[in-house]
């Protein structure tokens, strides 16, 4: 009876550990290798667009990320960080209005994404310090420079996480669109509706593989933490029936900030859908917020 009890305990610990290791690959290793998210021809006619050219930097760890960089005769620059599974070239729309604000735009491919090194996504954690090296590398061109981090879904979470760090004082506000709380509130979140499976006992399990494999916990990946370290100003987006980040991440993110703050939830909006739901009222509340602590 113990004998039988024993292997039907390894048996269900293997099973465990075989689900939980996929989990992470699925979750977290890149989808594809490394490709640069070219402009078209037509897009590169766009004045706008004209002067835009894809750079390169390499972090601390010696990965080469990419970003593209659309300059103009500006001291404003904006730092757009993509969602997860995307790439910098998807953020262009949302980079024009920052553009005709006045803005440098750099769009960052983030770590294991578009252009850029990496095997394993890091949910913002990681992409955290790789964004304050952007901030350094834009403050090498310019050292008057006044940066404004702009995030959507994991790309929130990422400037979020930011905001929690020590940063130069150039950088003078955030502005996330429907982020999460965590790596591990959110794949708590998507686990039964994405991978079919119950968060527990999968999720710690996986959780221990992803700090092995990744070096980070996914409590440790907490934009909520964070929060509570910031100290420059933030605007949080959110849309009202977003069903893949819940909208309650957003009101626990903004009670969670000791800094000046806005909240902006959009009635009727899905996950990511707050810009194209009330147009007017979300650039509106951008702009208005960027000139309350942004001069010309």
């Amino acid at each position: 009876m113990g004998k039988k009890l024993l292997w039907a305990s390894a048996i269900a610990a293997g099973g465990l550990l075989a689900v939980s290791n996929t989990m992470v690959n699925v979750a977290l290793r890149r989808k594809t290798a490394p490709q640069a998210p070219k402009l078209s021809a037509a897009e590169r006619e766009e004045a706008w667009l004209s002067g835009a050219k894809y750079i390169t930097h390499r972090n601390r760890e010696d990965m080469r990320l990419r970003a593209w960089f659309i300059p103009q005769d500006s001291r404003r620059y904006a730092v757009i960080c993509h969602g997860y599974g995307g790439n910098s070239k998807q953020m262009l729309a949302r980079a024009k209005h920052f553009y005709d604000m006045g803005f440098n735009v750099l769009l960052p491919d983030a770590r294991a994404h578009g252009g850029s090194d990496g095997r394993m996504i890091g949910m913002g954690w990681p992409e955290r310090r790789d964004i304050v090296e952007w901030v350094y590398e834009l403050l090498r061109r310019d050292e008057d420079a006044q940066i404004v981090l702009f995030g959507i879904s994991m790309g929130a979470a990422t400037v979020m996480m930011t905001a929690g760090e020590v940063l130069p004082k150039q950088v003078k506000l955030v502005i996330e669109d429907c982020g999460y709380t965590s790596a591990w509130e959110q794949f708590k979140a998507v686990m039964p509706p994405l991978y079919h499976t119950p968060p527990y006992p999968v999720l710690p399990v996986a959780s221990v593989l992803a700090r092995l494999r990744t070096g980070y916990s996914f409590r440790r990946a907490s934009a909520l933490a964070q929060m509570r370290q910031c100290r420059i100003p933030v605007l949080f987006i959110h849309g009202e029936k977003d069903e893949l980040v819940p909208s309650s991440m957003a009101l626990r993110l903004y009670g969670a900030a000791r800094c000046e703050k806005q909240l902006l939830i959009v009635p009727e909006a899905g996950h990511a859908e707050a810009a194209e739901k009330a147009p007017e009222l979300y650039w509106d509340t951008i702009r208005t917020f960027i000139e309350k602590y942004i001069g010309r």
